[in-house]
């Protein structure tokens, strides 16, 4: 994955995209404590990255759950596959 890098936001021009950013950064590294409170102030106005980040957290912990159990196991072929089709879309 590639390195998260720092975000610096302003109040007035935080987005829908960055409200996206810090919750999947949240996951993998601690925010910052004006990170945190943008996303705070931005989810407390935003329905739709409420809606995102209840999704997100149910994902995970499914995702998590399965994991723990040795549900999830992809072939090296079937990995290779997903990299590139998930690689491919992104570029669009």
């Amino acid at each position: 994955m590639e390195e998260l890098k720092e975000h610096t936001h302003k109040w007035y021009t935080f987005g829908c995209k960055d409200a996206t950013y810090l919750t999947v950064k949240s996951e993998y590294s601690k925010l910052s404590f004006s990170e945190k409170f943008l996303l705070n102030f931005h989810l407390i106005i935003c329905k739709y990255c409420r809606f995102f980040v209840a999704q997100n957290k149910k994902i995970n912990s499914l995702f998590r759950a399965s994991y723990a159990k040795n549900e999830v196991k992809l072939s090296d072929d079937k990995k290779e596959a997903l990299n590139q089709l998930i690689t491919k879309n992104l570029k669009k």
